[in-house]
């Protein structure tokens, strides 16, 4: 299955409707929410910040859509998002591998041998490391980048991990070893 690993929208409606044009766009069937969606954003109006709205947009999607929270999801609760949020991490299983989802504030690390991908925000920077036994990838940040990176979301495809920028341009893509 096709998902899309997005990260760090922090209540920017601007940018979370081009996350979800390029999750249409690109024909994901799973939208994988790594954290601090609603708040803490800029007030900048290229922004448009608006935690209700990103709400509001996502909540279209509720059926499609895991989210972990992050550390500014302290009050996503007063929004009533429809899509459940899961505090800390989770493990999930895609098509036979044991994936990690965290946002990453935290030093939480999956119990050895419990899962053979990890995906995390936080940084807000994109990232990629094979440890052999453990692969770890951040797909960048929504709407706030850090470090000289592009507004960026990861594509997961079962042996494939694509990084885009929101306007899809493809600019890394990693091979994943087959469960």
């Amino acid at each position: 299955m096709k998902r899309l690993i997005a990260s760090d929208i922090h209540g920017s409606a601007a940018y979370c409707r081009k996350l979800l044009q390029l999750y249409h766009q690109e024909g994901c069937k799973e939208l994988i929410l790594l954290g601090d969606i609603a708040y803490s954003g800029s007030y900048d109006e290229e922004y448009d910040f608006d935690p209700r709205a990103v709400i509001r947009l996502l909540d279209l999607h509720h059926a499609s859509i895991t989210c972990v929270e992050g550390n500014c999801d302290y009050g996503i609760a007063k929004l009533r998002p429809r899509f459940r949020t899961i505090p800390g991490h989770t493990i999930v299983n895609w098509e036979g591998t044991d994936v990690f989802l965290t946002h990453g504030h935290r030093s939480a690390l999956p119990p050895m041998g419990a899962a053979q991908l990890m995906f995390s925000g936080h940084t807000h920077v994109p990232a990629y490391h094979d440890y052999g036994d453990l692969i770890c990838a951040n797909p960048g940040s929504v709407s706030l980048p850090r470090g000289g990176s592009e507004h960026s979301v990861m594509i997961y495809e079962p042996g494939l991990l694509r990084w885009l920028t929101l306007d899809g341009e493809e600019y890394r893509r990693e091979a994943l070893p087959s469960p």
